[in-house]
């Protein structure tokens, strides 16, 4: 999320520019934050502190969240679609060390990042495939920011702020395969906890997962665009009318909005739950 943030507009009138000195400190901590994270002892003693953190001053830790919820449904598996270069994926390890994961990217470089971060988990399957609502080929749009590549071309109506993340860099064509079917080959039994990160194509997952989702997924955490920034995005209210009406979910949790640069809410992450896995224990 803070990756996509624009900057905002510089502070005027004052003899040190704390708008830059913010930056500045920003890409420090995240600096160390990636170094910590690289290791798998401090990754997870840092992880177990911004968890600390965060519950002291009452703040939704959605990857503490996951553990629970995959422990309360005894999940066989944990799928990361939308794995980018793995950090989502140590997070989750850092709190289930031991769970099954598939990690999916459908981006070939970034797909070889993640296989090479991911070497050393013999827990972890990663898969060079975009999940959609069916199985063959998709066009997928590469942008400048890997983290924003979609299957779903950008808004005409786009943000300006986001446009130098965006801008495409190719058209290519990628494995795509529906949830249902890739669940019958790789996951044919067992409760699953799935976690999404598409920009934008969660109902295209949805829409080729409508089995699975309906009798298999104990959970569902995903990023939701708010503001328009891919042609045909899922929107929030659509996908928690999918979820909850056609699919049995109740709404879990919605958690710390990413803003743009005049303070809009643009994207959030939020969970969704079968009530069979309710209440959940702290």
């Amino acid at each position: 999320g803070d990756d996509l943030a624009a900057e905002r507009p510089e502070r005027v009138g004052r003899p040190f520019d704390l708008h830059w000195s913010a930056v500045i400190v920003r890409l420090m901590l995240r600096q160390f934050h990636h170094l910590l994270t690289r290791n798998r002892l401090t990754s997870r003693m840092q992880r177990r502190l911004v968890h600390w953190v965060k519950d002291l001053v009452g703040c939704p830790d959605a990857y503490h969240d996951l553990a629970r919820l995959y422990r309360k449904a005894r999940a066989a598996a944990i799928l990361d679609i939308g794995s980018h270069e793995g950090s989502t994926v140590q997070k989750i390890l850092d709190f289930l060390p031991e769970a099954k994961v598939h990690a999916f990217e459908p981006t070939p470089e970034t797909a070889l990042v993640l296989r090479q971060r991911m070497a050393s988990r013999s827990n972890v399957t990663v898969h060079e495939l975009a999940m959609a609502d069916r199985t063959g080929t998709l066009t997928f749009f590469r942008n400048t920011g890997s983290q924003t590549n979609s299957l779903l071309d950008n808004a005409k109506t786009a943000d300006p702020a986001f446009v130098r993340w965006q801008a495409h860099v190719a058209e290519i064509q990628v494995k795509s395969m529906s949830l249902d079917d890739w669940a019958q080959q790789y996951e044919p039994t067992g409760e699953l906890i799935v976690k999404a990160d598409i920009q934008g194509a969660e109902k295209l997952l949805v829409a080729g997962g409508k089995r699975v989702f309906a009798e298999r997924v104990a959970a569902f955490y995903t990023e939701v665009c708010l503001l328009p920034l891919y042609d045909g995005q899922t929107t929030f209210w659509e996908l928690h009318r999918m979820l909850t009406d056609d699919l049995g979910f109740a709404l879990f949790d919605i958690y710390p909005c990413g803003k743009d640069a005049l303070g809009r809410a643009a994207w959030t992450d939020a969970m969704w739950v079968k009530p069979r896995v309710l209440p959940v224990e702290s």
